[in-house]
């Protein structure tokens, strides 16, 4: 049985987790999520083995920084057995991306750049997504796991609607690729406990991540640890916000502009 008898809210049982293995051009990621869990789905299958440096196995959307989707899943958050009803979902992915800057990732001030860059090209004032409030870097910390130093913090859109979250486990994996794992998640359940449980739920899963670097990539963090000695994440970020007014409705202005319009 995939989830507890009893309690609420319940997810997925970390004991029944499997173990999925990815080579990312010599690099290796280990980490166990539970079984794919969508009454109306079925879990994708996904390449064991991905190229970093081949641009057919990006997603090019986004030449800014483009992406590899290396596994996805998604869970529901159920509440009491007996009222038989979902609170909310989450939808857990595992992603590298590959940064078009100049900066070396290996440098940890330049890492946390890249990722601020990354979130004003999407979001800032000049961003591809303007229309929506949009706040990062909350909760923000370093985050060590089975020796391996990552950077954690938490994302919220639109928090005054009906708010998707996601958080965020981020770490470089040579001088110009970095892993996300995300657990992207919406409750519809607004109780503080709700949230600790999908919390806690994600850092399970991310105690079993283990990241083994390529010869090569392993070379290039030691030549970065040697060129910039003692380096250190922050333990605070100021976040990052974007707060958008909503429109109910278009002013007349605005729609006689619009009607001026080719």
């Amino acid at each position: 049985m995939l989830y507890p008898l009893f309690g609420s809210p319940r997810l997925p049982k970390t004991e029944k987790s499997q173990q999925r293995k990815i080579n990312l051009s010599g690099t290796v990621v280990r980490f166990s999520v539970p079984p794919f869990y969508d009454r109306w789905g079925s879990q994708r299958s996904f390449a064991e083995q991905f190229n970093l440096y081949s641009a057919s196995d990006y997603l090019r959307e986004d030449d800014f920084s483009p992406v590899i989707q290396c596994y996805t899943s998604r869970w529901d958050i159920k509440g009491a057995p007996l009222l038989k009803k979902n609170i909310g979902w989450i939808r857990f992915s595992v992603t590298v991306s590959n940064w078009k800057g100049k900066s070396n990732l290996f440098k940890r001030d330049s890492f946390v750049t890249a990722v601020t860059s990354y979130y004003e090209k999407m979001y800032g004032p000049k961003g591809v997504h303007t229309k929506d409030t949009y706040e990062t870097f909350l909760e923000w910390k370093p985050d060590k796991i089975n020796e391996s130093q990552w950077i954690h913090y938490l994302n919220v859109k639109d928090p005054e609607e009906e708010p998707s979250q996601r958080l965020y486990w981020q770490i470089p994996l040579s001088d110009e690729h970095y892993l996300t794992f995300n657990f992207s998640y919406q409750i519809f359940n607004k109780k503080i406990g709700v949230h600790n449980a999908v919390k806690l739920f994600a850092q399970k899963i991310m105690h079993s991540v283990h990241v083994e670097l390529s010869p090569s990539a392993q070379q290039q963090k030691e030549a970065a640890e040697k060129q910039w000695p003692g380096q250190r994440y922050s333990e605070h970020m100021e976040p990052l916000r974007w707060i958008r007014p909503k429109k109910d409705f278009m002013s007349i202005e605005e729609f006689l502009a619009e009607d001026d319009e080719p």
